[in-house]
């Protein structure tokens, strides 16, 4: 299970065409990467949101404070490979990370804020 140990919004962004709002996430556990979670909003409805991308960052600034390829320091999470052992089950543990991040801090106002809502009008001005 990862645990959020805090997160906090970063800024708009697109993927696939889709608008979306960059999250980075630094986690509660040893060993746990921290990540960049993409949330948009959900096709079901203005007020529910889904991640649509996580990037993992392994980024160590003793090491990366200048331009290194000999390692990825950045790489894709893919949704069945997160959380994808341990108990509870891994779609449980998925739907759980999601709810809790939605529930820190301000990050649910913050979407609201910022996202649209899906019909053309900009929630932002």
């Amino acid at each position: 299970m990862y645990y959020i140990k805090e997160a906090k919004f970063r800024r708009m962004a697109e993927h696939n065409g889709r608008e979306c709002a960059e999250i980075q996430v630094w986690p509660g556990a040893v060993g746990d990467p921290e990540l960049f979670v993409y949330v948009a909003r959900s096709q079901a409805g203005s007020e529910n949101y889904e991640i649509i991308r996580m990037i993992r960052s392994d980024a160590d600034l003793e090491v990366d404070w200048y331009d290194n390829s000999l390692h990825q320091a950045y790489a894709e999470v893919a949704e069945e490979n997160f959380c994808d052992t341990g108990w509870p089950e891994p779609a449980e543990q998925r739907t759980n990370f999601k709810e809790q991040l939605l529930a820190y801090g301000d990050i649910s106002e913050k979407l609201k804020e910022r996202l649209s809502n899906g019909i053309g009008e900009d929630m932002s001005s």
